[in-house]
């Protein structure tokens, strides 16, 4: 999570079999989930987190493991702070 002026509030990771990937990934296109971008970086601002928060809160209740409800925390979180939601990718060379 970031600031107004992206100083980082808090931090979390994915989880090892990279449930939250996966997810957005398999997500349709048209999907704020779709857009986290496995190996580019993602940033949300309040709006588009209110539709992100609507879309994990869609999810089966099997896929929502803790992963997805610290991101859920963590958007809600931001929305309260008028911050946003980062999501850095990977470096590809790295995996």
């Amino acid at each position: 999570m970031e600031d107004q002026i992206h100083s980082r509030m808090a931090r979390t990771h994915e989880d090892r079999t990279e449930t939250f990937l996966s997810l957005c990934e398999a997500s349709p296109e048209d999907s704020l989930l779709h857009a986290v971008s496995r190996y580019g970086d993602t940033m949300f601002s309040e709006v588009q987190l209110v539709q992100f928060i609507a879309e994990l809160n869609e999810l089966p209740a099997d896929k929502k493991n803790s992963t997805i409800r610290k991101l859920a925390a963590a958007a809600e979180f931001a929305i309260a702070s008028h911050g946003h939601l980062y999501f850095q990718g990977a470096d590809p060379d790295r995996t």
